[in-house]
């Protein structure tokens, strides 16, 4: 499961998204070329922050962020893990 705050970062990053589409992106022929590279890269975000998950599952194999596969999750300073 993820953590509030894992949740919280995978949403801000969907707003992150609408807020760059909407006010910073402009409207000529690059835009939605642009914009798919955008919504790949906000992927990529939300991705790396729900694998946190995964690697709380099975820490033996994956790793959280910030951590090396086989650390002690109970030494860990990610609250997820406490």
């Amino acid at each position: 499961m993820l953590t509030d705050a894992e949740r919280k970062a995978v949403r801000l990053a969907g707003e992150l998204y609408t807020f760059i589409r909407d006010e910073v992106c402009g409207h000529g022929p690059a835009r939605e070329p642009d914009l798919a590279e955008l919504a790949a890269d906000i992927h990529r975000i939300q991705h790396r922050v729900t694998a946190q998950a995964a690697a709380r599952m099975y820490p033996g194999e994956l790793r959280l962020m910030g951590q090396m596969v086989g650390d002690d999750p109970e030494a860990s300073e990610d609250p997820a893990c406490e």
